[in-house]
């Protein structure tokens, strides 16, 4: 729906000062600290509308249709993709409900970090695109 969901394309970004402060919290609580790299994250993404685009090249047309030019043909996404403006939002709202639905808390003022207590320790997570930065206690850590 324009100016809804296709149109909004923000993802939030962990900012500098507060991945700072949970690195220096982490050294001055002796915190273990995990970095993780999602491979492909922006190809994980589900897609909230219809997109739609052309047939690439390479991509073989059913025998039947061709005779007719690959112009009058598209394609209708199923995932996201690389170079959709949308991509990044789309990637981080599907690691939002995952996290969300397994016990992470939202901070509402940085909307990039995430927090799960538990009776052993706490786990905090911070999100730069497709990078995150695990900080917790040792038994939160290895669950997580």
């Amino acid at each position: 729906m324009p100016g809804i969901n296709y149109d909004e394309t923000y993802s939030p970004v962990v900012d500098a000062t507060t991945l700072r402060f949970l690195i220096g919290m982490s050294v001055f609580e002796r915190l273990q600290m995990r970095l993780m790299d999602v491979v492909t994250a922006y190809l994980y993404g589900s897609l909230d509308t219809d997109i739609y685009m052309r047939i690439p090249g390479g991509f073989k047309i059913p025998d039947a249709y061709s005779s007719k030019s690959r112009d009058l043909f598209s394609i209708k996404l199923q995932k996201s993709l690389y170079g959709l403006k949308q991509s990044g939002r789309m990637w981080y709202n599907r690691l939002s409900e995952y996290l969300i639905k397994e016990g992470y808390k939202n901070d509402p003022i940085s909307p990039c970090v995430f927090i799960q207590r538990s009776e052993s320790g706490f786990a905090i997570i911070a999100v730069y695109v497709d990078d995150l930065n695990i900080i917790g206690t040792p038994n939160e850590i290895e669950n997580t």
